[in-house]
């Protein structure tokens, strides 16, 4: 499934593709967001790693690229650990996640703990 989406959330726009086990949000001057996510049992992914660029908080980005791994676990019939703080606090406030949410695991034992920068903007 290849996302290729534009959002025009702030003033300028804003690209969401998907790349391997990510969604990435660009715009002209490079990432601005991301969230990783990765296979950790059969049928299910652990969401390890959720950043929105400080300059672009408060648009609902982040919700949005979470939204977009869980129509993916859906489509293909996983389940989502939600293992970065993020992620888990939109898990806990919003029950429409509880479909794919695989409770039965500690999101400690997946979670990273140096993931507060992003991955791919410090490439």
């Amino acid at each position: 499934m290849e996302a290729n989406n534009t959002f025009h959330e702030t003033e300028e726009e804003i690209v969401l593709q998907k790349q391997g086990n990510a969604y990435i949000l660009s715009t002209l001057s490079g990432t601005v967001g991301e969230i990783t996510f990765r296979l950790v049992e059969a049928g299910t992914w652990v969401i390890d790693h959720t950043y929105v660029d400080p300059r672009y908080r408060g648009h609902q980005l982040g919700k949005q690229l979470l939204n977009m791994v869980v129509r993916e676990a859906r489509d293909k019939g996983r389940k989502i650990i939600p293992s970065c703080a993020f992620a888990l606090e939109e898990f806990k406030k919003d029950s429409t996640y509880a479909d794919v949410w695989e409770k039965g695991k500690s999101t400690s034992d997946f979670s990273d703990h140096h993931s507060s920068g992003s991955a791919i903007m410090g490439r």
